[in-house]
């Protein structure tokens, strides 16, 4: 049964502004899906929380990400596949089976346009089969993302996740997620789009972050508990009724970054066959904005299932 825990203030108190505002973060920055991989009953109406948590006869925890699937009066269908920047590798294995299945999969990772053309020459260049013409070309790729840059929070993000899965024992989605096949369709911004529509906003990273620590409480340290331990207090936060960060849920991050998605989904629609499958692949907290606009461009919701991201 999907649930929502309520904790005392102690409880909470324990787990910390930080905490609670980074694993926020990975919800937001970064064919049909076979049976396996759903978890609970279908829903007929779009969920009020974006994640939930269920606790199994033998105490396992596992955190659930909605896979929502729509449909238009011509019968193309678009799954809004929520996505999380840290998880069990089994979820990316079960995402990567599913990926094939769609005709395009639409896919977030700010300045990662690029990504799949490095994958499949990565893949390339590891196996011995590139060619010198394709060899130039994947260095030419790392030089020009090399000379791009990343802000310095984004870097800073970046050590975060991998400190993160490292101490929760747990996998990087950019790692595991196979972005070298040909159905996917870039459906992000640069980071200087994003600093451009975070600043027409009134947005900085730093404020963000300042106002999900006041919403969240302060206090607590990321490395008082063990992986088992951190983990089942990151599900547990994250299944909280009040725990869903309205900053960060209203910032450009996601409402920007939103329709931009919905700008290249569009495009994608109008040449697209009545058969048409189309997976979105972004942040669980990017989903229900994008809900909304989904039932704006005339698709109708057909119903809601969950994968399991993390299993405690």
């Amino acid at each position: 049964m999907i649930f929502s825990r309520t904790h005392n203030t102690a409880s909470s108190g324990k787990r910390g502004g930080l905490l609670s505002t980074l694993c926020l973060l990975l919800f937001t920055a970064s064919g049909l899906l076979n049976a396996q991989t759903i978890e609970s009953p279908t829903e007929t109406a779009y969920p009020r929380e974006l994640i939930c948590c269920t606790e199994d006869e033998d105490g396992t925890l596992r955190l659930l990400i909605p896979v929502a699937r729509y449909m238009d009066n011509c019968g193309r269908i678009v799954d809004l596949v929520g996505a999380v920047h840290l998880a069990d590798e089994a979820y990316y294995r079960n995402l990567n089976r599913a990926f094939p299945g769609y005709d395009y999969v639409l896919y977030e990772l700010v300045d990662g346009e690029d990504v799949p053309e490095l994958s499949r020459l990565s893949k390339k260049i590891e196996n011995g089969t590139a060619t010198p013409e394709e060899r130039r070309r994947f260095n030419q790729l790392v030089r020009e993302n090399l000379s791009r840059g990343n802000s310095a929070f984004s870097q800073l993000l970046g050590q975060y996740y991998a400190t993160m899965a490292e101490k929760l024992e747990l996998s990087l989605q950019t790692e595991c997620i196979d972005y070298s096949l040909n159905n996917m369709v870039y459906a992000d911004m640069s980071t200087e789009e994003l600093d451009r529509a975070m600043e027409e906003r009134g947005e900085t990273w730093m404020q963000l972050i300042l106002a999900s620590l006041m919403e969240n409480g302060s206090g607590g340290s990321l490395f008082a508990f063990s992986a088992e331990a951190l983990r089942r207090e990151m599900i547990e936060f994250l299944a909280e009724s009040d725990s869903r960060d309205v900053t960060m849920e209203n910032s450009a991050i996601v409402i920007s970054r939103n329709i931009r998605c919905m700008e290249v989904l569009d495009r994608v629609v109008r040449k697209a066959s009545p058969d048409t499958r189309i997976a979105i692949f972004y942040g669980a907290m990017h989903l229900r904005d994008m809900h909304q606009r989904m039932l704006e461009r005339g698709f109708t919701l057909q119903g809601v299932q969950w994968m399991t991201a993390i299993r405690s």
